[in-house]
């Protein structure tokens, strides 16, 4: 049993290096997430909410989005609608070389407030970016053909190439100037569970910093996020567990610490349950 746990979790991270779907289903992770490299999201039909630590995006049929997907994110879709979206995953392991676009790609992304573009696709270049796609699609679905690798590069780049141009000629970067007051409340909740996530946080003193009801707090919070406080939190401490792991050598009681674990067996019988192997292993296999 521990084996196979062990190779589900190297699973994880052996993710390909390029993945392309269309999906017009509505399963997507119920939990706060990440995973290595970049994600393009363009929404054919339908809306979905993209809810980062500290930010939160209402996209819409037309809707392009790109972020760096090692960042804790997750989805969530209205009840009872379609969602029609072209999902594309890819890792610096696709460039078998220093491709140019894509290096000015990442600087761009750096150099942006958050890791993350936004895009309307406007009538004027929707022709050009839907052949981009049709030619990552196709070329997918036929593995076998010449030189495969390097045309999976080379669309990529002329769909990194169509972004960066769009985005720099685009006046509309970010959502926050249009957001709804809903969503403003909710960057607003997360922004302040994210300066207390790794101390002895108490509720009564989280809903005194907001102006709620505590009781109002958990129920909006469950409503706009589909997990409680207490749920957020943890999977906030994993995911950093997880980065302190993979990337330090620090040991295992002082992650705890770091992490508000008030004991390293805590901090261990807690990840155990939720990564089903210990730190220690996740970190030698990691």
């Amino acid at each position: 049993m521990l084996i196979e746990k062990l190779e589900t979790v190297q699973k994880q991270q052996d993710m390909p290096a390029f993945t392309i779907q269309h999906k017009v289903d509505n399963h997507t992770p119920k939990d706060f997430h990440s995973h290595r490299g970049y994600e393009i999201v363009w929404v054919r039909n339908g809306e979905a909410q993209f809810i980062f630590e500290e930010r939160v995006f209402h996209l819409k049929r037309g809707h392009v989005f790109l972020f760096n997907s090692e960042k804790l994110h997750k989805v969530n879709l209205p009840d009872n609608q379609a969602y029609d979206r072209v999902m594309i995953m890819f890792q610096d392991d696709l460039f078998c070389y220093e491709q140019p676009i894509f290096q000015a790609f990442k600087r761009l992304l750096n150099q942006q407030p958050t890791p993350h573009f936004f895009l309307q696709i406007e009538e004027r270049g929707y022709d050009n970016f839907h052949h981009i796609i049709r030619q990552l699609l196709q070329e997918d679905m036929s593995p076998n053909n010449w030189q495969h690798q390097h045309a999976l590069i080379l669309y990529i780049s002329e769909l990194l190439l169509f972004f960066c141009r769009s985005l720099q000629t685009s006046k509309e970067r970010t959502f926050q100037e249009s957001a709804a007051n809903p969503v403003r409340t909710q960057e607003r909740i997360l922004k302040e569970i994210n300066s207390l996530w790794n101390t002895n946080w108490q509720l009564e003193d989280l809903a005194g910093k907001l102006h709620f009801n505590k009781y109002y707090l958990c129920h909006f919070f469950k409503k706009e996020f589909g997990m409680t406080i207490h749920q957020y939190i943890l999977q906030r401490r994993m995911y950093e567990a997880k980065k302190l792991l993979r990337q330090t050598s620090i040991p295992i009681a002082e992650i705890a610490s770091r992490i508000g674990f008030s004991t390293a067996s805590n901090f261990i019988r807690c990840f155990k349950k939720y990564q089903h192997v210990t730190p220690k292993q996740f970190r030698n296999q990691a």
